[in-house]
């Protein structure tokens, strides 16, 4: 009784449009000015079930077309409804809800099959096999609308080209095809198999375009990464080298007055006072200074500096490090490796107890070999196994190791990353001469 009450009713097709208005609002979540959340579901659904049900009421209506009127009034309902309350573009609006009724459609023409048995089959076997079916299908579609949410497309009115316009002929042309299915059109059915082809053809060429477009764009962008990561890399030094310059400067200036105050003191006689001066104020910036001097002045003070910031934090830093002064490498992509696998141990080991990180930088054979390791949680470890950034600005983040992925595999390097025991260890190896 249920069943008979399902079909009689057509409560399949009604819940689908609810699906598609929630969908719909998920994608598009901003509001027009003068609407909200009841005014759209309400006037959406409310125009809907007028129009579906209507025809009950009108006696020279031979209503037994379900879902051709479905199609017929779902469309232009959400498509109007969608356009007039949610803010966003009218081409992606359509586009999702395009989509959503193909789908129902190739469903539909999927199970067609079970419907033409409807007759000849056990009715207790066909509402069962109905009822799975119909589940199954709201299953897919709830599925579907995630993957509108999860890649749901952002752009501005302006970057829609009249070429975009190609990805409506699909669900258009199956709508059209199951449209003239559902007539009792004798040369449809004849050459019903030649016109699918017909249909099918032309999404070829589309399909090809379409993917040459991706590809084309996924290399710009890997491009425009690359071109990031190089800029960044250059103003990082630039600023670098003139805080360099202006230590040097306050360095200079400070050299010059100890320098007349130790003249002062030897002038005066004043020994004590001068052996005082050179214990406790000239010992203690000698015990500052950095114990790591390669020769290459800009590897020297990013070293420095981010084994001085580390300590100030309270991790233990041990340094083996062995250059030449001249090192055939980039500085620039130099420090894009260095930065990002330290900055990556650095805030790791936020996460630990005792913290520590090891640096090895040095030449084997012809390459250079720069290694950073890290301790890191256990538990963290065994929680997420792959060390995926648990962050919630996902895209701002987890992006170091896939920089010098790029850097490296740019220089026709080697990247390695291994963890043993409590260890992360992120291991570069750049060939010297090329």
């Amino acid at each position: 009784m249920i069943y008979q009450l399902y079909r009689t009713t057509e409560l399949e097709g009604v819940i689908h449009f609810a699906l598609l208005l929630y969908i719909l609002h998920q994608v598009f979540p901003k509001y027009r000015k003068g609407f909200n959340n009841i005014s759209f579901f309400g006037l959406s659904m409310g125009t809907f079930l007028i129009f579906k049900y209507a025809p009950y009421f009108i006696p020279q209506i031979h209503y037994n077309r379900p879902y051709w009127y479905f199609y017929f009034i779902a469309l232009p309902i959400s498509l109007f409804f969608a356009h007039l309350c949610l803010d966003g573009i009218f081409f992606l609006k359509t586009i999702y809800i395009s989509f959503f009724i193909a789908f129902i459609e190739l469903s539909k023409m999927i199970c067609s099959p079970l419907y033409s048995m409807e007759n000849t089959m056990n009715p207790t076997t066909y509402a069962m096999i109905d009822i799975i079916s119909g589940l199954l299908l709201f299953i897919f579609l709830v599925l579907l609308g995630k993957l509108f949410k999860y890649s749901a497309i952002h752009v501005d009115a302006s970057f829609i080209k009249p070429r975009f316009f190609f990805v409506l002929y699909l669900p258009i042309s199956l709508l059209v095809f199951y449209w003239s299915g559902l007539f009792d059109i004798p040369w449809f059915k004849r050459y019903q198999d030649a016109i699918l082809a017909l249909i099918i053809l032309p999404i070829i060429p589309m399909f090809y375009d379409f993917f040459s477009t991706f590809l084309k764009a996924s290399e710009e962008q890997r491009r425009l990464d690359l071109a990031l990561t190089d800029t960044r890399a250059q103003v990082f030094r630039y600023r670098y080298s003139l805080e360099l310059e202006e230590r040097i400067k306050k360095e200079r200036h400070e050299l010059k007055n100890n320098y007349l105050y130790i003249q002062t003191l030897l002038n005066e006689g004043k020994v004590d006072k001068l052996q005082d001066y050179l214990d406790n104020t000239i010992g203690e910036k000698l015990s500052q200074l950095s114990a790591i001097s390669t020769g290459n002045t800009m590897i020297d003070y990013i070293l420095n500096r981010k084994i001085a910031e580390a300590q100030r934090h309270g991790i233990k830093v041990y340094s083996e490090i062995l250059l030449p002064a001249e090192l055939p490498i980039n500085d620039d992509e130099f420090c894009t490796i260095f930065l990002n696998l330290f900055n990556n141990a650095f805030e790791a080991c936020s996460q630990v107890d005792n913290p520590d990180i090891h640096i090895t930088i040095k030449c084997i054979k012809s390459y250079l070999t720069l290694e950073v390791s890290n301790k890191i949680n256990s538990e963290l470890l065994s929680n997420n196994p792959e060390l995926k950034t648990t962050k919630t600005d996902k895209e701002n983040h987890g992006l170091g190791l896939k920089i010098i992925k790029d850097v490296v595999s740019r220089n026709d390097g080697i990247f390695q990353t291994t963890i043993e025991g409590n260890y992360f260890h992120g291991k570069v190896m750049l060939a010297l001469e090329k």
